[in-house]
């Protein structure tokens, strides 16, 4: 499995991330009160007598064995354990329950599966939470598990709001708790026991309902926020994209799962995956009648990536200290020259080899910055495969393309901050009027 962080958050994965301040409820008041209240219209559940001290009463401290090493009888710092503990990454849900006539609801990361037989769940809520003392008195909670797209949604439930189910659609589950409509997964709840440890209760529930749909669930590691995928899917989400935005597959089929899982050698669901992913980003679309299709590219989507890559291009060009090395030129203009050997008589002899060495420019100018991420943010923008797109009908190149690689080196070689944005700007408008010709030539659309 994969981890790819997106934001920095920094919540404390102990406290700030579950423990909620709901509005109008006194955090001064004794929340350690009696839970055996049941919600409305439902009968009380059946709870085994605990063989344990009762939870409202604190566990009593026991001696340290002799035996043990004097390390076990210190305490460990709370900072050093906070940064271990946030080495474990987890899921993200929210927990809601309904008491008193009242909507609760709370971020939480300590969230785990308990039991199958009979099917428990364990949820961890700080006992100056208003909704841990909701849930106490209602009995009741549903388990609403966050999608990687729902980070907002985190980060409504997990500070101090006047109404943090403003604007969120719900559905009503057992004891009228609401469920978040729009959640990966939810689980509903009927506590059967609970136990308090430090500044947390730890509630043991009965799960006696349960949904889930298609998507990838929201990730937290240390502090952030971020996605969490299989390595299959990733891997199928990058071939299939690969395969949409160079047009392989034919613009006026279906997309047919089952075929493109055996095409690719991956599982149906890694292909759905994929799917959900490409009609995010509107490169896939759902028809109602025909299931899975390629949407169109036009001018406007070509326009945009080419103006992404500009905006990349000048913001490496803004951050590099001075001239390029001697050495560094030399090496980009072995590059350049590489598209020059598949042009012959002004008509291009290998398109693909062509395509290729008109990536490879821009690729090294990229580059230039020294910064991964940029560069996978490049090549997201995916311009070589419009380029590929659009010239698919086509041998005629663009007739500056070749000539403004060389004035582009020059300019970054003598480090002309100015001319180097001039050269790009314009270099950038022809590669856009050549795209709109071969997107016109192909019927407005590839």
């Amino acid at each position: 499995m994969r981890t790819t962080l997106d934001q920095d958050q920094d919540q404390d994965q102990d406290q700030d991330q579950d423990q909620d301040q709901d509005q109008g409820q006194d955090q001064g008041q004794d929340l350690e009160q009696d839970q055996s209240r049941p919600a409305p219209d439902r009968p009380a559940p059946d709870r085994p007598a605990p063989d344990r001290p009762a939870p409202d009463r604190p566990v009593p401290d026991r001696a340290v064995p002799s035996n043990r090493p004097e390390l076990f009888a210190q305490p460990l710092d709370q900072t050093l354990f906070r940064h271990v503990i946030g080495h474990f990454m987890s899921g993200v849900a929210v927990i809601t329950t309904h008491e008193g006539g009242i909507d609760h609801g709370m971020t939480a990361s300590a969230v785990s599966s308990l039991s199958l037989d009979p099917p428990m769940l364990l949820i961890c809520a700080h006992t100056k939470a208003p909704t841990h003392a909701a849930v106490k008195r209602a009995g009741v909670f549903a388990v609403n598990v966050l999608g990687e797209d729902q980070e907002h949604l985190a980060a409504q439930f997990a500070g101090p709001r006047a109404d943090k189910f403003a604007g969120v659609d719900c559905d009503r589950g057992v004891g009228n708790v609401p469920v978040l409509s729009a959640a990966l997964a939810a689980l509903e709840c009927e506590v059967i026991e609970d136990v308090v440890g430090g500044t947390h209760r730890v509630f043991l529930a009965r799960v006696v309902g349960a949904r889930a749909r298609d998507g990838a669930p929201l990730g937290y590691f240390r502090g952030k926020f971020g996605r969490f995928e299989l390595a299959q899917d990733s891997t199928a989400y990058e071939q299939l994209r690969e395969l949409v935005v160079h047009r392989t597959l034919p613009l006026e089929g279906t997309l047919d799962v089952d075929d493109l899982a055996a095409r690719l050698r991956t599982p149906p669901s890694a292909v759905y995956y994929a799917m959900t992913r490409l009609i995010g980003e509107g490169l896939v679309g759902r028809d109602p009648e025909r299931g899975y299709v390629l949407v169109p590219l036009d001018t406007r989507a070509s326009d945009e990536a080419f103006d992404g890559r500009l905006a990349i291009e000048l913001g490496v060009a803004a951050s590099l200290p001075g001239p390029l090395s001697p050495a560094v030129a030399d090496r980009w203009r072995e590059i350049a020259a590489t598209a020059e050997r598949h042009v012959a008589d002004g008509r291009i002899t290998d398109l693909d080899g062509y395509l290729t060495a008109i990536e490879e420019f821009h690729d090294f100018l990229i580059g230039l910055a020294g910064n991964p991420t940029l560069h996978q943010i490049y090549r997201r923008l995916s311009t070589p495969g419009f380029m590929a797109a659009a010239l698919s009908g086509s041998s005629t190149p663009s007739a500056h393309a070749i000539d403004e690689h060389h004035e582009i080196i020059n300019a970054f070689a003598a480090g002309d901050s100015t001319e180097i944005a001039r050269l790009l700007t314009l270099h950038n408008q022809h590669t856009k009027q050549a795209q709109h010709q071969g997107i016109h030539n192909a019927g407005g659309r590839v």
